[in-house]
């Protein structure tokens, strides 16, 4: 979700919240039979797609299961519901997100997930919960010409109401927990306040330590309807992710040691719809050395439902198409690009040298998430966004043509005998043909293409 930086578009949309639960699928978890400190035979799990908006997992904490958004943009587990079986620190904690923050008390219970059990897990317990929403109001068909108003984006949702009680952070190292830092300053205890992940890995300092994703696209037939998850293992099927290129993190401001999963682009690393590069110079503050000629650096942000890039990279790719329009939200500085929903708009990222086509229909969806139909308004799901510190974050559309593994590396705390550098590693999921019959197939059974 990426804390304390820019615009969170974790959106929350109109009028869904009675059909959540028929999206949400159940954490397959195994468990050892073992001690709390051996590794189980299989750490996966089913990640569940609401609509390509948000992917959750269940938790068990305290002896209750909670649907839990994963966010590979923070670093630290809050739960906004009771908890059976906690210890209490009496410490406060608050962190900043883009919008907003949270605060809380922080609290330690058990916790299983993945088939690990946690005997003593750190988490921040809060009664409030806000996110963003956007949704159009006094939305008119593009094709009219006509301009459509976006909702205030300060409007805020409550995601408890659409059945999630939790929030995962999955981000690396400890220094974008601010319960850790909290704990170790305030107790002086640098072990009881460590994130999910890195008590995981502690669990067993001989294996890699990584984890995982492959995320699922809504309404499109040929996709799989679930995703997966792994701890310290491969995807069976996706083992030749292991032989792409270690893609390096870099700090999104040289003064800030809070790293996310972040990497620089290859120079030309956009290719735009009309087979091009994409020429767009870096905007972050990050020492030449690092971003490389004009290198763009991207974040890698679960958090995300719609991807943050520079408002000319947005245009380049949506301005040539014809019934586009650039809509203003009402009090924000950002831009939503409204374009016909019969528009196929590919775009393709290369990164360590490898090209990853992001499918037409994560380039356009209906405004206020849901299946598209013939009086949807569609966007563009890259919104305009601006920083001195990155130039963008690849949200979940990019997630769901791309196999993903963040590997922690020697960011984890403890004796493990992984000591690599914490890296990248990317595989392409995404045929272009495929892509393009999967669009047009799924535009037309939505009345918005003839047949």
């Amino acid at each position: 979700m990426f804390a304390s930086l820019l615009l969170n578009v974790l959106v929350i949309t109109c009028g869904i919240s009675s059909i959540i639960h028929a999206a949400r699928l159940p954490l397959h978890e195994r468990r050892s039979g073992h001690s709390d400190r051996r590794a189980p035979a299989s750490s996966s799990v089913s990640v569940a797609n609401f609509e390509n908006i948000n992917y959750h997992v269940d938790i068990n904490v305290g002896g209750n299961v909670y649907s839990t958004l994963i966010d590979t943009g923070s670093g630290d587990l809050w739960i906004f519901a009771n908890v059976s079986n906690t210890s209490p620190t009496d410490l406060l904690d608050e962190i900043e997100y883009a919008i907003g923050s949270v605060e809380g008390h922080i609290y330690h219970a058990p916790l299983s997930f993945a088939g690990y059990n946690i005997p003593a897990q750190a988490f921040g317990k809060s009664s409030s919960w806000d996110l963003p929403t956007v949704c159009p109001t006094n939305s008119i068909d593009p094709h009219t010409g006509s301009l459509v108003e976006v909702q205030d984006i300060s409007t805020y949702g409550d995601p408890r109401a659409q059945g999630y009680t939790a929030l995962l952070g999955l981000g690396p190292g400890v220094n974008g927990s601010t319960i850790y830092t909290t704990i170790n300053t305030f107790l002086d205890d640098n072990i009881t306040g460590l994130p999910v992940m890195q008590n995981i890995f502690g669990q067993n300092m001989t294996s890699e330590n990584y984890i995982s994703f492959l995320l699922p696209r809504a309404f499109d037939t040929e996709s799989p309807t679930s995703g997966e998850m792994t701890i310290s293992e491969l995807i069976p099927g996706r083992e030749a992710i292991a032989d792409q290129k270690k893609l390096p993190l870099t700090y999104l401001d040289t003064t800030d040691p809070d790293l996310h999963w972040n990497t620089v682009m290859d120079l030309d690393g956009i290719i735009g719809p009309d087979g091009n590069p994409i020429i767009i110079e870096t905007q972050t503050t990050l020492p030449s050395p690092v971003t490389g000629n004009g290198r763009l650096v991207g974040v890698f942000d679960t958090g995300f439902t719609f991807a943050q890039v520079p408002a000319a990279l947005a245009s380049a790719i949506y301005s040539g198409v014809d019934g586009a329009q650039l809509v203003p939200i009402t009090s924000s500085s950002q831009d939503l690009w409204v374009i016909p929903c019969d528009a196929e708009v590919n775009v393709t990222f290369v990164i360590g040298g490898q090209n990853i086509l992001i499918h037409p229909l994560d380039m356009v969806s209906a405004a206020g998430g849901g299946p598209v139909n013939d009086t949807s308004i569609c966007i563009g799901t890259g919104s305009n966004t601006a920083s001195s510190v990155f130039d963008m974050i690849l949200g979940t559309p990019f997630f769901r043509n791309a196999y993903v593994l963040f590997d922690y590396g020697n960011l984890t705390v403890g004796t493990s005998t992984d000591q690599r550098a914490p890296f990248i590693q990317l595989l392409s999921t995404t045929n272009a043909i495929d892509a393009h019959n999967d669009f047009v197939r799924a535009r037309t059974d939505a009345g918005v293409l003839g047949s």
